[in-house]
Parts: C-alpha cells; structure tokens; sequence
C-alpha cells in the first residue's frame, strides 16, 4: 500500500477536497514564506551586540537599559493584556428561560398531588404510615409536621390548596430564574400565595412549591466566549513610544513581558548565534507579509484561492521583485531598481487593492533587508502604491507610461524628504534623483515585458490578451462569421448586453465582453439547426423528426465550442465561459417533444436533454448567461410592445435563480436587478417594433367610372380586410423560452390604399381629421385618437 493512499485511509476526514485544498495551501505557503526568509536573509545588517544582548524576561536588569533611538511600535504583550481584560469584564450571557423546565415540574407537582390525594383517601393506612408515605417522596423534603398538617387538612381545604400551588408554581416559573436567583425567590413565595390562606396554608404552599422550583435560564458558553472574544476583538492596539536616551528598564528591576518586548523591538537583546538571528528575524518579516496578504485576500478577495494558477504566477513574480531588490540594495542601486514595476503587473493580474497591499509589503521586507530603512521602505511602497493608483485602463499601452511618470515624481519627492535628515553632499543627491527618474520609466517598460511574457508563456486573460481577442479579424471570430453569421450577430448583441450589465454591478466588464463573443463558437459546426442562423423559413430539426438527435445538436454547441477553444489556445477563463454560460438547464422545447412522442412519458430520460453544466461559477458568466437567454428568447418571441419584453426577461431570469442556475455564482439580488433593468432597458432598444398605422379608407370614387362589381369587391375589402400570412414558429436556440406571453394590445392590420395609378408621387386619398371635443373652451382629443396621436409622435 502506497504512502499517500493509507495516510487518506487512516485519516478518512483529509479525504475532503476542501480539507486537502487547505492543506495544500499552507503547504505552499511555508514554502512561499521559506524562500522569502532565504532572499532576505541573504543581505540583512544585523545591530550590534550590547552589554545587555543575553538577557531574557524574568531577570534582574543589572543596569539602566535606555533607548538607543526614538521609536514607536504596537506592544503585543500590551494589547494582549488589555484584550484579556477587556474579556474577563464580560458577564457570563443567560440564554432565554426555558419553557420547558416549568412544563415539567408543574407535571411532577401534579404527579405529586395526586400521590398524597391517594395518601389521604387510603382507609386503611394508619396515620404513621401516612406519614412515612408522604416522606417518601423523592421529591419533596416534607418534614413531620408538614406532613401531619397535609393530613388533618379537609377535603374541601386540600383541593383549594392543591390549586393555590399550581398556581404559585407556574406564576413563579413564568419569570425569569437562574440559579442564583433561587433562594431570593424562595424568600418571597409567600408573597405569591393569595391572602385568602391562614398561615398554615402559605407555610405548607411555600413547603412544597419550594421544593419544586428550579432554574430556567443557563449560562450560555457559546455566546458568552463570543462576546469576550468581541470585546477583545474591539479593544485598541497598545503602542509604546520611547524618545533617545529614555530608560526603558531601571536596573534592578526584573524584565516583565513588556519590558523584554521593548528590547527586541530596539534589537538590544542578541542571540547565541549571529545566523540564526538572522534567519529568524528574516522568517519572521516575510510570515508577516504573507500573513498580511493573505489574510487580505481571503477577507476581500477571496476568489484568488479558486485559481491556485494565478496565485503561482503572483508569487513568483514577488519572489522575482523581491530578489531583485536584495541584488540592487548596495551602492544605491535600490533608487534604480523598478520595484514598482510588480504594483503595475498586480493590477493587470488581478486588482488595485491586492496590488496594493502586496507593494506595501514588498516595501516592508525592502526596509528589513537594508537595515530597517526607511526610507527604501518609502521607496518601493509608496512609489507602488501611487503606481497603482495610477494605472487605469491597463489595456492602454500609454497608461503604463503615466504610471511610470508617476512613480518616477514620487521617487524624487522621497528621496528629497529623506535627503533633509541626513548628511550628504550634491552630486550623491543629484545622483538618486538620477536613479529615481531611470526607475520610473523601467518601471513602465519592465511591467510591459512581464505583462507579454505571461500573456505569451502562460495564455492568462491579462488586458493585452484580450484587447487581442476582442480584434475582429482574429480567426476564430472570422470563422465564425462566415460560417454562422446569425451566431456572429447574436454573439455581438449579448456582447454589449453583459458588459452594460457587468460595468453596472462592478464586475470585469471587459472579460465579458471578450468571452460573449466566443461563447457559441461551436455552433459553426452545425449551423443550420440553430434558429438565427436559418435561411427561409427551411428548419433541419422537421427533416430529422427526431427530438433525441435534435437535443443532441442543440447540446453538443457546448463541448464543441470548448474543443475549438482548446484549437485555438483561448484562455482557460475563456473556455469557462463555454462551459457555463447554459448551466445544467433543460432543452425544454425538444424534451416537451419528446414527451408528445413518447407512449410512456417516464420513457423520455430528461438527462439526454439537460447540458453537462457546470452551473456559472462567477458573477460574470452568470450575467453571461442570463443576456444570451434574454436575447435569443426575445428575438425568438418578437414581442409586441415593450411590457413584453420586460416580462419575457423577468420569466427568464424567474426561471433561472428557481432552477439554482446562479446558486453558485456570487450574483446578489440587487446584482440581478440591476441586470434586469439594464437588459430591459437595451432589449427594449434594439426590438422595439413599429407600430402598424391603419390605412386610411379607399377613395371615394364616382360610381360611373367604376364597374358595379369592383366597388362591390372594394368595399367588401374595406369591411373585412384579409388576414396578415401568420409566420412559422421558430424554435428557439439552445434554451427554450417560458411560454410566450399574450399581448395586452393588438393592432389590426388595415387594408392598403389603392394606388391611384403608376406615378408614385400621387397624392394620398384625403384622411378625415380626428374628432375633438371641448373642454373648458380647449380641444382635446379623445382617449382612442389620443394613444394613436402619441404612437404618432414616437
């Protein structure tokens, strides 16, 4: 048995995809954080021995300790501290009393009741035995005298008394109890009991009720440590400040926490080995920048983890600007260096923000490799930062250059603030300025050859990649416009629909856009058998008669299109796109078909009639697939007026998040609704139809110039025009459409005008003026002529 396989085995909960995608990934970030501690070990200074390098906390200070430097730092131990003190002042947290507990003693009392009414009634049992009887009850504690005075009650007074107690009992158990309030409350029973009882009867009411009450509200520990940890959560960070010269620990005094804390932060404190202070204080800058980033990442961006790819190509590219750093950080050379280059590259590769983090710490670990500077720390984050910032259409090749510019400005503005601190003569500071404007146009030109030589080696969707593919004499969209150019049109339309959508909700507009017009592809093998491409009314699927072969068709677009994809070396986000954009939804109109067919309709498999999915595992290639099966369905409906189309779109989209087509996919409800709107609103822009203006009446024409017959047939016409030709149904493309919906207006068709003549420039029949009416001395058109008046305007 192989290693790997009887670790999985004997651990069976690592047999998860999620655990050991986890645990691949602290894996590789140890790894990551390994290499880092090599790079920046390799030329870090350490400081110098002192006389107090071997003390360690809990020992005697054998002198003032005072502060070599003025520093600032945020004290662990401190906040630490003062979070433990903030979680011990939380009280424990009570859950909600319990109607339960109640329930049951008022069931145990009336269990109990009953038990002494037998007691009572029994003829044959001597009053010591009645006695021994009722204190045998577990759960009482009834003394003699107690039990004396149960027996000598009457009948009539016992049963009042039996209810007085259920009645003090389940009025005292209604309030909250907990177990510190019990004896409080048994203090006060006989204030509950009514005043129409002698003392006698409160005493044996109070005797028994008491020993039946119990707590209904408990310590709540889930909530109670949630609520410290919040307080922790919420408590300050505690920053210790010293100025030059300020004592940190008196001598004689012993070396607290705190105090020791101190002393590392000065580097006061030295360990045996010169190397291995420095591997650690190395491990330990780069666990902080990768623990920063990657915390960041998971809260903010947490879709970075679902392509492990793209996170290799991150890291690599900070370990190659890393390494550069620690080779130019002698002689200057660090002013040269174009550390900003890796913000720029971050921004291409995934967003502003993790660019910015990632530069920041880039800059922090710049500072520790040359002996805690600064001012290179300044250098490489700030100089990253506004080159971040900067850089806005990365699909501009002029946008890299005034980033560049940018970055070169704000190397010079460092270099002059850190120059006012410190001695140096000109030509030292003329030469970093020097340096500082070369680093800003390297930056520039160097995030360029990166960005090629990822979007060459690698096939990843940077922005010069898919301002390639968006060209429209790339070959595959040539294809597919000479093969499919219905395809090729609807392709464009749902193009601009997502990315309207896209830009509006904040997701990558031009990804999209690039994808939208790649995500039928595969219907240049079959074109015909889809709608937009068909020619004449002539539709292969009636030839075929055959639902099963014509689903089949319909279904295969998908793999095909991804197979062509893969021909043609798109990106693999790309080819998601293929993938996803029909989810697993149905190909209801053959599978209603094959059900027509079929004798048996359990005969008819819905699986052969469903796409393999996946379901849309992005906010974009959902939005993707809810514009494609607006725009087919509405070009497949040719609705009647624009309420038409806002409802076919609201069926669709009704229809998709009821099939759990976007469950996956991180699409918001305000995300869809803003998508509605925006496909409504461009839909109802582009298939808007015209509306039908009635002819006017034919000519009246004089009776003698007009054979008997022919104005018999005018005016039979001008009654009953003849029927428009109804068109074929269409079969809608790869999904079917909800069913259609009826139109609130019709408009009727009227006869045409009867030419007068050859000449095209004769003068229309006269049309009779529209009606008007008065109100208040003004005219106005009546509701009829007024809709028309305004179809008029439109």
């Amino acid at each position: 048995m192989n290693g790997p396989s009887w670790f999985l085995q004997r651990f069976p909960a690592l047999q998860s995809r999620q655990t050991v995608r986890a645990i691949g990934y602290i894996l590789a970030a140890f790894v990551f954080v390994l290499l880092m501690t090599l790079i920046v070990a390799l030329d870090t200074i350490l400081p110098g021995r002192n006389a107090v390098a071997t003390l360690a906390a809990g020992q005697i200070a054998p002198e003032d300790i005072r502060a070599p430097t003025s520093l600032t730092y945020i004290s662990d131990v401190l906040t630490e501290q003062r979070q433990q003190a903030a979680a011990a002042g939380v009280n424990p947290i009570y859950a909600p009393p319990d109607p339960n507990v109640a329930r049951q003693q008022i069931q145990l009392l009336q269990q109990v009741l009953d038990f002494i009414s037998n007691i009572r009634l029994d003829p044959y049992g001597t009053v010591d035995q009645k006695i021994g009887d009722l204190g045998a009850i577990t759960a009482l504690t009834l003394d003699e005298t107690v039990a004396e005075t149960i027996l000598q009650l009457d009948e009539e007074t016992w049963r009042s008394i039996e209810g007085e107690m259920v009645n003090v009992l389940e009025r005292v158990m209604r309030e909250s109890i907990r177990e510190s309030d019990l004896p409080l409350i048994i203090d006060m029973l006989p204030t509950q009991v009514s005043v129409r009882f002698n003392t006698q009867s409160v005493s044996l009411v109070t005797a028994v009720v008491a020993d039946l009450l119990r707590p209904n509200r408990f310590p709540d520990p889930e909530a109670t440590e949630n609520a410290r940890r919040e307080a922790a959560e919420r408590t300050p960070t505690e920053s210790r400040s010293f100025e030059r010269g300020q004592v940190i620990v008196r001598a004689g005094t012993r070396i607290d926490e705190a105090d020791y804390e101190a002393l590392l932060n000065f580097g006061l404190v030295d360990l045996p080995d010169r190397q291995s202070q420095l591997l650690l204080r190395a491990f330990l800058s780069s666990l902080i920048a990768v623990v920063s980033i990657g915390l960041y990442a998971a809260r903010c961006r947490p879709e970075l983890f679902d392509d492990p790819p793209m996170l290799g190509v991150l890291a690599a590219l900070f370990l190659l600007h890393l390494m550069g750093t620690r080779l130019f950080s002698s002689g200057g050379q660090i002013y040269l260096f174009p550390a900003a280059s890796l913000a720029l590259l971050y921004v291409v590769l995934t967003t502003t923000d993790v660019a910015v983090v990632s530069v920041v710490s880039l800059g922090f670990l710049t500072g520790v490799m040359l002996n805690n500077s600064l001012e290179a720390a300044a250098l490489v984050g700030v100089g990253g930062v506004i080159g971040a910032l900067t850089l806005r259409r990365s699909e501009r090749l002029n946008s890299y250059f005034v980033a560049g510019v940018m970055v070169a400005v704000v190397n010079i503005i460092v270099i002059l603030i850190f120059a006012t601190n410190i001695s140096a003569d000109d030509s030292d500071l003329g030469t970093r300025i020097v340096y500082g404007l070369i680093s800003g146009v390297l930056t520039a030109a160097t995030a360029l050859a990166g960005l090629y030589l990822i979007t060459v080696l690698l096939n990843l969707p940077t922005s010069l990649k898919l301002a390639e593919l968006i060209q429209p004499s790339q070959p595959l969209l040539q294809r597919l416009l000479r093969e499919a150019p219905g395809t090729y049109q609807h392709s464009l339309q749902v193009a601009n629909l997502s990315e309207q959508a896209a830009n509006a909700i904040g997701a990558n507009a031009e990804l999209i856009r690039v994808a939208s017009l790649y995500h039928d592809v595969g219907k240049m093998l079959n074109p015909a058998f889809f709608i937009e491409n068909q020619a004449d009314g002539v539709n292969p699927h009636e030839g075929l008669n055959d639902p099963y072969r014509s689903a089949n068709i319909i279904i295969s677009h998908v793999p095909d299109g991804d197979r062509l994809a893969r021909q043609y070396r798109l990106p693999a986000r790309i080819r998601d796109f293929i993938l996803e954009h029909h989810g697993t939804t149905l190909v209801a109109y053959f599978y209603n078909q094959a059900l027509a067919q079929a004798d048996d309709e359990e005969s008819v498999d819905a699986d052969q009639f469903m796409y393999a999915g996946p379901k849309p595992q992005s906010r974009e290639t959902a939005i993707m697939m809810l514009a494609d099966s607006c725009e087919s369905t509405v070009r497949a409906r040719k609705p009647a007026n624009k309420q038409e189309i806002s409802e076919i779109v609201g069926q669709i989209i009704e229809t998709r998040m009821r099939d759990g087509q976007l469950d996956e996919s991180d699409l918001t409800l305000k995300d869809i609704e803003t998508a509605r709107s925006i496909f409504i609103e461009m839909l109802q822009a582009v298939f808007h139809p015209r509306i039908n203006y009635p002819s006017p009446p034919p000519p009246r024409l004089r009776t003698q110039e007009i054979p008997a017959e022919v104005a018999t047939q005018v005016r039979a016409e001008a009654v009953h025009p003849p029927a428009p030709a109804v068109q074929e149904a269409e079969i809608p493309e790869a999904v079917e459409a909800p069913p259609p919906v009826v139109s609130r207006t019709q408009t009727v068709e009227m006869p045409p005008v009867a030419p007068n003549g050859d000449d095209d420039d004769s003068p229309l029949a006269e049309v009779p003026p529209l009606r008007r009416t008065k109100t208040n001395g003004q005219d106005h058109l009546p509701e009829e002529n007024r809709d028309v008046s305004d179809r008029n305007t439109e």
